[in-house]
């Protein structure tokens, strides 16, 4: 197994504000802290207005990799400056690791907890309000750099320097990257959603679209 270290370099949370034409209550907008209790679904004090979406025991902390930004840097020149860690929405943030090295199932010890990843990050409507631009949303699953979330298997204290660590890969699992080409062959084939298989080890229900 090839595994992966590396520390948490950024805790966000965030209540809810207002975001588009209908002031649609949103979490996307976070505040930095230093440390945070994490539960099973979610950490202390991080509002989820849309747990349809958001949050529950399946999404519990979300997790986008820093280094993600400069791609969205070179995307979209104009918007460089707003691209700082906790503006896409995200509770942790770290470098060093990414959608490519990450797969679904992976199992880490964060802090004092202890998680797995469970999908990527389907980022809806108020990513692109956030940021003002329309386009934001199609690049982060078009260049499969939207993060992922994970679920709590144990509980625990999550602060700023706390390490992480990949402690179990189960077998037969796809980087978290792997799942939004699984995705995109979807949408852009004739064939039903069942025909595709997405018996992978780990992953939500909410992605299994057989």
């Amino acid at each position: 197994m090839q595994g992966y270290t590396g520390s948490i370099e950024g805790i966000y949370i965030g209540q809810p504000k207002p975001i588009g034409p209908d002031d649609t209550p949103t979490g996307i907008f976070k505040e930095p802290v230093d440390s945070c209790f994490l539960s099973k679904t979610g950490l202390e004090g991080d509002m989820q207005v849309d747990r349809r979406v958001h949050g529950g025991p399946e999404k519990a902390l979300y997790h986008f990799p820093a280094d993600n930004y400069a791609i969205l840097k070179q995307a979209f020149g104009h918007l460089e400056s707003e691209f700082l860690p906790g503006s896409i929405g995200e509770n942790i943030s770290s470098t060093g690791i990414d959608d490519q090295q990450v797969h679904i199932g992976d199992i880490l010890k964060i802090g004092e907890a202890l998680v797995q990843v469970s999908q990527p990050r389907r980022p809806c409507w108020k990513v692109n309000h956030r940021f003002g631009n329309g386009h934001m949303a199609p690049v982060l699953m078009s260049q499969a750099i939207s993060g992922w979330y994970y679920r709590v298997i144990e509980e625990g204290q999550l602060k700023v320097g706390d390490s992480f660590e990949l402690q179990e890969r189960l077998e037969g699992s796809v980087p978290v990257a792997e799942v939004w080409k699984i995705f995109a062959e979807m949408l852009s084939s004739r064939m039903p959603p069942e025909a595709f298989n997405t018996d992978i080890p780990g992953l939500s229900t909410e992605w299994q679209f057989g």
